[in-house]
């Protein structure tokens, strides 16, 4: 298959796999969930319909549906496929983050802390939030928040304890959520909206809505 070019890309592309493959990866990130389980059925759902979608925006559409009838641990993979907040990394993913000032290393080291205690917290899910051209240092405190954390005075100071409260704390430990209960799946369930805000976000930033 030849290099992928979205720019050159028209709705109908989307009825052969590798298309929709190449898109999906550059809009959802690419896992093995998304080539082995929502391509196949994505394209299933658009060839059963008496009329083809019209607008990348319903194929994405089409795709939150699909996946909002996964098995938990199928969706937890899915969201997995997303960097973690602070990483560096190419891509769309990296522009998303790396937006304004160079990240301070405190931010940065921070994040992967707070990166650390929410995957400790919620076992096979990793922290996604919408980004929306904020900096870095304003997830802090929203990750701080969501874990029910004392939040960080902003800006975050150069000699704060970025390594606190410790993964192996009793803070932390008791509240470890089990992958089947409602915190855990009402957190999984708010990953995956923002995924879909991120691919919606994509969508017009490569002029494809």
């Amino acid at each position: 298959m030849a290099r992928f070019d979205p720019s050159m890309l028209k709705v109908e592309d989307c009825q052969d796999a590798d298309t929709l493959n190449a898109l999906l990866s550059l809009l959802l990130e690419p896992t093995p969930e998304l080539r082995s389980h929502l391509v196949p059925s994505v394209l299933l759902r658009l060839t059963a319909r008496e009329n083809p979608p019209s607008t990348f925006g319903e194929i994405v559409s089409l795709c939150q549906e699909v996946v909002s009838e996964w098995e938990w641990k199928d969706k937890g993979a899915f969201i997995n496929g997303h960097p973690m907040i602070g990483e560096v990394k190419g891509g769309l993913s990296g522009q998303e983050q790396g937006g304004g000032p160079a990240t301070r290393p405190v931010v940065l080291k921070r994040l992967a802390h707070l990166n650390e205690l929410y995957c400790t917290l919620y076992p096979g899910l990793r922290y996604i939030t919408f980004v929306n051209g904020r900096p870095r240092t304003a997830i802090v405190p929203e990750m701080e928040e969501n874990m029910g954390l004392t939040v960080s005075p902003e800006p975050l100071p150069d000699d704060s304890a970025v390594d606190r409260p410790a993964v192996d704390s009793p803070e932390i430990q008791e509240r470890v959520r089990d992958p089947d209960s409602p915190e855990w799946r009402n957190e999984c369930s708010r990953a995956m909206t923002d995924v879909f805000l991120i691919a919606r976000a994509r969508l017009k930033s490569l002029n494809l809505e």
